[in-house]
């Protein structure tokens, strides 16, 4: 940690105390991205990259038939920039007969029609970039689809050539599964094989049968089709499911099944040793690719201490294991939280915390952690927390207007068909995004594969736009921030002590001693702190507030005093 006391210097930004909520005027204006070509980079982008996840089903529909696609996304992509974001990741837009909605891969290589054309794909990167935009491809690795060529010739016979490309076990003794395990979607993880007389295993869904990584043919395949996609302009991928590559070989009967850690965290199916080699051996693509490639891994782990060791023994695995100890949180408490943020800091050996709410698999953020009365100021608060810590942060589509999760009432007559196959119970955080308060949403001309949110008739960008109190607005200068200041881009993280139950207190401070402290009541009652945890007790001077969600938010480093579930952002530094 740097000394707050050591080649300390005037602070270069100029911004006035008492800034009020949202006033464009008293931040750095939001400029757009150069258009510089990515691969000229030279600094490591990903250790404190803001990367936006895309459901491309539902983000832009381009030409009416009610499902988004990959020239949508390149439509949309000025506004990507305007927004600030350095990277997209585009969740699974191969062929899929969807009953996991693409994450049951059919073709690896391919695009599914509902999406468009390799042509098209080809188009988003080449667009993309020249925005400064880099374009992640979601690398479904652990399973297949079980219409994939592969698990068809797998199935053909036990002595197919690709038969051990997956997991097959022969019966119990008493003719059941292999073992009593359970799948994370419900069920045994076994399905039975009635031509071959085996069970083959699944993690997930029957229709996801798991890929054997100890095969060296399917290692070939999936690695010839990572190099397909940085050919064909990824800067890296987005892996799906990681810590299920492997399962203990003996086959263990779990003694409690329904006990213990949660079904995706079991020490039979999950994190094992065998894993490492393969992640090494992903990373060594990507680093041999051009322009910076990466690993941006969904790597849920119990322990924190865990998560560090997917980063790898010599930082060689996965550049961006996403935190889930984080992600997973739905409640705001303010010590769990602050815990979270200091382990994330001090115990992954250095490397770059992921730090995300929303994704295609949780409720979103506005939806989990409202209180139906200061669900603004919470969604500020929430924003601002992942946004200002360090690393690298993750934002979901739709996140930065304030989109809740589709209710009960929107679902219910939602008819299943063509453009929605299976009726899924994540359906609600998957909603198109709301561009316009017109019909449809600015999102579909034609009838939309799930309903646009009926608060889309206030909630969306065109509206937000103009609205400089907006929580668009709040994120883009959360972001521009995070973007201009050196403290917020890259410093380091001091952990502070708000002394308050309810109030989150940490600060970042860049190498010349200029900081930003950082402030959320995290409660509905207004809170007075006392904050501690400077270098030498020495309370720095000359605070000036960046960013508020309190409008009469004054300048005070040691009591502050805070509203019902006020963010405040002030720079500091010390004499």
């Amino acid at each position: 940690m740097i000394s707050l006391h050591h080649h300390l210097r005037a602070l270069a930004i100029t911004l006035a105390a008492g800034t009020v909520i949202c006033t464009l005027a008293f931040v750095p204006a939001v400029a757009a991205r150069p258009a510089t070509d990515v691969q000229t980079v030279s600094t490591p982008w990903w250790k404190h990259a803001v990367i936006y996840e895309i459901y491309p089903r539902s983000f832009q529909d381009s030409n009416g038939d009610g499902i988004g696609d990959l020239k949508g996304i390149t439509q949309r992509l000025d506004y990507l920039q305007s927004l600030g974001i350095d990277a997209i990741w585009v969740t699974p837009f191969f062929p899929s007969p969807n009953a996991d909605f693409g994450y049951d891969v059919a073709d690896y290589t391919g695009v599914a029609p509902e999406y468009g054309t390799m042509a098209d794909w080809d188009e988003l990167t080449r667009q993309a970039r020249k925005r400064g935009i880099r374009v992640l491809v979601d690398f479904v690795l652990n399973h297949s689809s079980d219409q994939h060529p592969w698990f068809k010739e797998a199935r053909a016979s036990r002595t197919n050539p690709k038969r051990d490309w997956y997991v097959w076990h022969d019966p119990a003794p008493n003719g059941g599964p292999p073992t009593n395990w359970e799948s994370i979607f419900g069920g045994s993880t076994w399905e039975y094989d009635a031509a071959t007389k085996q069970y083959y295993y699944h993690i997930f869904l029957k229709q996801q049968p798991d890929l054997n990584w100890a095969n060296p043919g399917l290692q070939k395949a999936m690695h010839d089709v990572m190099r397909f996609w940085l050919a064909h302009g990824a800067s890296g991928f987005r892996l799906d499911a990681t810590p299920y590559l492997f399962e203990d070989p003996t086959w263990p009967n779990d003694p409690d099944v329904k006990g213990g850690p949660s079904v995706g965290l079991k020490p039979y199916n999950s994190g094992r040793e065998e894993s490492h080699a393969i992640l090494r051996e992903m990373r060594r693509i990507v680093d041999a690719a051009p322009g910076q490639a990466i690993l941006l891994g969904e790597s849920s782990t119990p322990t924190i201490d865990d998560l560090a060791k997917v980063y790898g023994s010599k930082a060689d695995e996965i550049n961006l294991p996403m935190n889930f100890l984080y992600g997973n949180l739905t409640h705001l408490d303010a010590k769990v939280f602050k815990r979270q943020l200091d382990d994330a800091h001090s115990r992954l050996r250095g490397q770059p915390p992921v730090f995300f709410f929303s994704s295609h698999d949780h409720s979103r953020q506005w939806t989990a952690f409202g209180d139906g009365v200061h669900d603004d100021a919470i969604a500020r608060l929430t924003a601002a927390m992942t946004l200002t810590a360090g690393g690298t942060a993750l934002m979901y589509y739709g996140e930065e207007i304030g989109m809740a999760d589709l209710t009960a009432a929107e679902l219910k007559d939602v008819p299943l068909g063509p453009k929605r196959v299976v009726a899924d119970k994540r359906d609600p955080e998957r909603s198109p995004m709301q561009w316009t308060g017109t019909a449809g949403g600015g999102f579909t001309t034609g009838s939309p594969w799930l309903p646009v949110a009926q608060a889309a008739a206030t909630t969306n960008v065109a509206a937000q736009s103009a609205d400089p109190h907006s929580i668009l607005n709040w994120y883009r200068q959360l972001l521009t921030l995070r973007r201009d200041l050196p403290a917020l881009r890259e410093g380091s993280y001091v952990p502070l002590e708000s002394g308050n139950a309810d109030v989150v207190a940490f600060a970042r401070l860049d190498r010349s001693g200029q900081g930003v402290l950082v402030l959320l009541n995290m409660s509905a009652a207004q809170q007075r702190l006392a904050i501690s945890g400077w270098a030498g007790g020495h309370v720095p001077s000359d605070g000036r507030v960046l960013l508020t969600s309190q409008p009469d938010a004054t300048v005070d480093l040691a009591n502050p005093v805070l509203a019902p579930f006020a963010t405040r952002l002030v720079a500091f530094r010390v004499r």
